[in-house]
């Protein structure tokens, strides 16, 4: 459950994933797979959570959390260090994401760990206020 407590929480936040709220937490935690989860703990508290869904091609789609008060503290760089780890340790060869394109901090965090841009989902989220935000889809190969 308290995995599904941070994602409601980054959810509230309306800018950072594309879930908004309200978010069924009990749902989410029943349809929570744990098979390529990754959390970060600061005594006891789940302060991030990334998640490698592997596919049966070879490559494996993140989505990462990261608590409001836990960025820029590396929680993230920690996360996406063990996902690469985690991606190499069951013969992926890539890894790709979808981030939103105003969303500074993440594109520079997944840039750091050498992901490149591979195009521009142009309004393709729309959000419950009626905007329409474009997405980056980036990748990595391994």
């Amino acid at each position: 459950m308290p995995l599904a407590e941070l994602f409601a929480a980054v959810a509230e936040e309306r800018d950072g994933i594309a879930t908004e709220p309200p978010v069924d937490v009990e749902a989410r935690a029943a349809r929570w797979r744990l098979d390529g989860s990754l959390v970060a703990v600061n005594d006891e508290e789940i302060v991030g959570s990334l998640f490698v869904g592997s596919t049966g091609h070879g490559f494996g789609e993140i989505g990462m959390t990261v608590a409001r008060d836990w960025r820029g503290r590396g929680v993230g760089s920690e996360l996406m260090a063990a996902a690469i780890d985690w991606a190499r340790e069951h013969d992926l060869h890539k890894l790709s994401l979808s981030v939103f394109a105003h969303n500074d901090a993440a594109i520079a965090l997944y840039r750091k760990f050498g992901f490149v841009e591979e195009g521009r989902r142009v309004k393709h989220y729309r959000r419950s206020n009626g905007e329409l935000w474009d997405a980056i889809d980036m990748g990595l190969l391994l």
